[in-house]
């Protein structure tokens, strides 16, 4: 699977630039077989389009692709969230109110 994310990774680079892109160009992700058989299984998904122009992402392919590169920065940062104050924990009752007739 780590095949397929990069070369939608590299599709979504190529759309961003408006560039095509060929199969040799994506040849730099690995050896050709494994790249066209990356690229069959994207789209049996439905994640790229077989044009004449070449391969190009569909608009699921474009979400995903965006999905998958986020940089790896942002991917480790934790939410940390502000202290609770004691006063705020403590168990307030609960009011039973009775149902209307």
């Amino acid at each position: 699977m780590n095949r397929e994310i990069s070369i939608l990774r590299a599709l979504l680079h190529s759309a961003r630039c408006r560039t095509p892109i060929t199969i040799e160009d994506l040849c730099v992700c690995g050896p050709r077989e494994d790249i066209v058989r990356a690229l069959a299984a994207l789209v049996r998904t439905d994640l790229v389009l077989r044009t004449p122009a070449g391969p190009r992402l569909s608009l699921a392919g474009f979400a995903v692709a965006v999905a998958c590169d986020v940089p790896d920065t942002q991917k480790a940062k934790a939410i940390t969230l502000p202290a609770v104050p004691d006063r705020c924990t403590r168990i307030l009752p609960v009011v039973h109110r009775r149902s209307a007739a």
